[in-house]
């Protein structure tokens, strides 16, 4: 199986820092490399070590979507999502793009339908974020909205004009 691309760590430390931030109006509470204190409360986000964000990258998101299976440019949308957006709504967006049942969980026949995908299947998956960034940036939650959208353009230009 393929590693999560390299060029993609470099990515999500630019979008999601590398320094420990607790901002009062992030659900996700305390973050550090992007991994927050909500979604992993078992681990001592003010302590965490590069290596062990990407240790928990690669076993909460990257295998659940099977990012190694996955063709690339896709995989990195796909992970990307996950991270962000979450791994169910990040699979079962791949689902529907690829036609097979949305149950949120990527399995062999979602991984081979997707083997068929094109830099369009790319630009709709991102083109489908930035609608749901848009439809959640409500209330304390719309200070976020910029961020996101430059997140996703950065994406879309690493992915599909690069």
């Amino acid at each position: 199986m393929k590693d999560v691309p390299a060029y993609y760590w470099k990515f999500l430390w630019e979008w999601e820092g590398t320094a420990y931030e607790n901002d009062p109006d992030d659900p996700g509470g305390a973050t550090k490399f992007g991994i927050d204190q909500r979604s992993h409360p078992n681990v001592d986000i003010r302590h965490l070590t590069e290596a062990k964000a990407k240790d928990i990258y690669r076993k909460d998101y990257w295998r659940k979507i099977k990012g190694g299976d996955l063709p690339e440019p896709l995989n990195v949308v796909v992970m990307d999502i996950a991270v962000n957006n979450g791994s169910g709504r990040a699979a079962k967006w791949l689902q529907e793009l690829v036609g097979t049942t949305p149950d949120g969980v990527i399995g062999p026949i979602t991984v081979a339908a997707s083997q068929r995908t094109g830099p369009m299947d790319v630009i709709s998956l991102l083109d489908r974020r930035e609608d749901f960034y848009r439809a959640i940036a409500k209330g304390r939650m719309a200070k976020f909205l910029k961020g996101w959208l430059n997140r996703n353009n950065a994406l879309r230009k690493l992915t599909v004009n690069a």
